[in-house]
């Protein structure tokens, strides 16, 4: 039985120890068929990215010309019973391979330094380039500053590297470029965002621009970062989404990979159980299973069904986004919404999209999660309008409840105990229980100190309240009686009361009276009004910071 390489993304190591191989070598014939001078492969963490741009690297890369081992590696392969169109590339051109997944940062000063440590170990694997005579002295001289750190045009040290190559071996250079936009999302929530974009956006004209040296350049990442913002000037990148036709089966296992992978770990009888927890990608019209769970379930010496594929960057990115939308109150309840349905309805989605206005809409947010992998279309995209998008599986599923769960987590009060109490009536325990985390656990989310507070509070809730959804019909910002409620707890089963939550921030610490006002609009607006069955509490709570008093009557 062959071995399973989890967390190997190197396709030499693979096929040199035996590994399970998923033939993806197809995507090498679709790629040299592609006209586009380069292209541009979103696709969710996980999905195979780096193991396919490894199999380029080792498929193109012309010192490996005189390498019968390494021509070896494709022997059987889809790719070696292509016709001689296909064949005649391998080993042609000069390849430059970097990934930017390291790139991770706190301030844009760290990042140029951690650039130009990239930059100086690449031009290292290339210190040939200096002995030979074909290069040009001045471009010497540049390589030179470039691998000692010195002071460097720092965008131009790829171009640079592509000019001197193309001397040395007179044919043009390919780019691979894994993972692009991880020091961009990782800008985004580390506050420097505009001028990482800046930085990388030299990097594309210089590198993908109107480059004579450019035979054709491959960027992966998740997102498709927005055109206007990044690839306005080198506008000659063309995008293949996982809506897209092309390319889609390349990325991900397909039905039939599975079926195969399956059969040759004499697990054929299982495969309608692993189709419910890690099928459902929709990729254009192709069922994609995730390919990290299943080489993790064939692996798992018990062959459990778990979830087994976290996107953790990806949580982070959401998480920020939520808390920080206009009306993260409502992206809650549609969360809490989308787990009990596994699905969202009326989507109008935006593939290119601008993290730096992202927080406008929750439909941005509802993208954001389509191209993480944690919701798919429901069938093939012909307009981005008025789009379903369910949860693919069980997996995602189970990993969406979590990540519910870990947005929430503060000291040793779960939201379970809180809904307890609510469900007890036990609101002594109750407002001593949340003024805890309040104070415990609240920097965390570096609590805004103008009006985005009152936001902030009302998503903290919402999220607190989502475990209560078997008890509770959740609702915010609706309308009853004379006006708009912030938050409404209306019991789904019998013998609990019902709820009615205001929010207020407190700016003059004048807690009392912000409280008292705020029991005055509810009754003047006669909130409960949609409760007249039920026993209603009602609630206020009142904040500055990380002071909150609350009040109930």
């Amino acid at each position: 039985m062959k071995p399973i390489a989890i967390g190997i993304h190197d396709f030499k190591k693979i096929i040199e120890t035996g590994s399970l191989f998923i033939d993806k070598t197809l995507f090498i014939k679709e790629l040299i068929d592609n006209t586009s001078a380069v292209i541009c492969l979103p696709r969710p963490r996980r999905f195979g990215k780096t193991l396919n741009m490894s199999m380029l690297d080792y498929y193109f890369n012309i010192k490996y010309k005189d390498n019968p081992d390494i021509k070896g590696l494709f022997k059987g392969l889809n790719i070696s019973k292509e016709e001689d169109k296909y064949l005649s590339e391998m080993n042609k051109y000069p390849i430059i391979s970097l990934s930017f997944r390291g790139l991770k940062t706190d301030t844009f000063k760290e990042f140029k330094k951690e650039y130009k440590m990239l930059m100086s170990s690449l031009y290292a694997s290339y210190s040939f380039l200096l002995d030979s005579d074909k290069v040009d002295s001045e471009l010497k001289k540049e390589f030179i500053e470039c691998y000692a750190k010195k002071d460097y045009i720092l965008t131009s040290a790829i171009p640079n590297l592509m000019l001197m190559l193309k001397q040395y071996y007179q044919e043009d250079v390919m780019v691979l470029l894994d993972e692009y936009d991880a020091p961009i999302i990782n800008g985004y929530l580390k506050g420097y965002y505009d001028d990482i974009i800046a930085f990388i956006k030299q990097i594309f004209v210089k590198t993908f621009k109107d480059n004579n040296d450019l035979k054709k350049g491959v960027i992966t990442g998740i997102l498709r970062v927005s055109k206007e913002n990044m690839f306005s000037d080198a506008n000659n990148i063309n995008v293949y989404n996982i809506t897209d036709s092309r390319f889609s089966t390349h990325f991900g296992f397909t039905e039939d990979d599975v079926k195969w992978a399956l059969k040759e770990y004499n697990l054929s009888d299982n495969f309608q159980d692993v189709k419910k927890w890690y099928d459902g990608y929709l990729f254009n019209k192709t069922i994609i299973y995730n390919p990290w769970s299943i080489l993790k379930y064939l692996d798992n010496e018990d062959h459990s069904l778990i979830p087994y594929w976290v996107n953790t960057g990806g949580v982070e990115l959401l998480r920020n986004l939520v808390y920080k939308l206009n009306s993260p109150s409502s992206m809650l309840e549609e969360f809490n919404r989308l787990i009990e349905k596994e699905k969202v309805e009326h989507v109008t989605l935006d593939l290119n999209m601008d993290l730096k206005y992202l927080r406008a809409r929750i439909d941005n947010i509802w993208t954001l999660f389509m191209l993480s992998g944690y919701l798919t279309p429901t069938e093939l995209l012909t307009d981005y309008k008025d789009v379903t998008l369910r949860i693919p599986n069980i997996e995602v599923k189970e990993n969406l409840k979590s990540i519910a769960r870990d947005w929430l987590v503060v000291e040793d009060v779960s939201s379970d105990t809180l809904i307890k109490y609510l469900r007890d009536n036990d609101l002594d325990n109750f407002k001593k229980s949340l003024e805890n985390i309040v104070v415990h656990g609240f920097s965390y989310y570096d609590i805004p100190s103008n009006n985005d507070g009152e936001n902030f509070y009302h998503a903290f809730m919402m999220g607190i309240l989502y475990s209560g959804s078997n008890f509770y019909d959740i609702t915010s910002n609706r309308e009853s009686g004379l006006g708009r409620y912030d938050l409404m707890l209306k019991p789904k089963v019998n013998g609990i009361k019902a709820y009615v939550i205001e929010f207020k921030l407190v700016k003059d610490n004048n807690f009392d009276k912000v409280i008292e006002d705020a029991f005055k609009q509810i009754e003047e607006n006669k909130y409960e009004l949609s409760l007249k069955d039920y026993d209603v509490t009602k609630m206020v709570i009142a904040f500055k910071g990380k002071k909150v008093k609350i009040e109930t009557r």
